[in-house]
């Protein structure tokens, strides 16, 4: 299956440089990509209000139904490889009862590709 990510600055640079190894999606319903993701799927990264400019290969994924607690451990466990350092608003996902954790590989810039717009969507599945 092929997905659609959007990200915001500085998230894209991050997933781009390597610097960012694992896409987090926190969200109050279960939402794609939520139970929507696999190992081995193909997810097309674009940055917010751009064409997809990347692509990366699914290499694990894992999915969390929250607590305050738990959103505590993804944070010091993942942290690094998230970004957290770099969310301006790292309370709000206390709020969030769901959480998709994808681990990336093979990160690698491709030529502007047009997609549907996302109208507001972080997520887009790829039919």
């Amino acid at each position: 299956m092929k997905h659609i990510a959007i990200l915001r600055q500085p998230f894209y640079v991050m997933v781009l440089s390597g610097e960012k190894t694992i896409e987090s999606r926190w969200s109050m319903h279960k939402v794609a990509p939520y139970n929507k993701v696999s190992v081995g799927d193909t997810i097309l990264i674009k940055e917010t209000g751009k064409d997809v400019t990347a692509t990366a290969k699914v290499r694990e994924v894992k999915y969390y139904e929250l607590t305050p607690t738990k959103v505590d451990e993804i944070r010091q466990q993942y942290g690094k490889q998230i970004g957290t350092d770099k969310f301006k608003d790292w309370e709000t996902t206390l709020q969030k009862k769901y959480c998709t954790l994808i681990w990336l590989e093979n990160v690698q810039k491709i030529a502007p590709l047009k997609v549907p717009r996302s109208n507001g969507a972080g997520w887009l599945i790829e039919k």
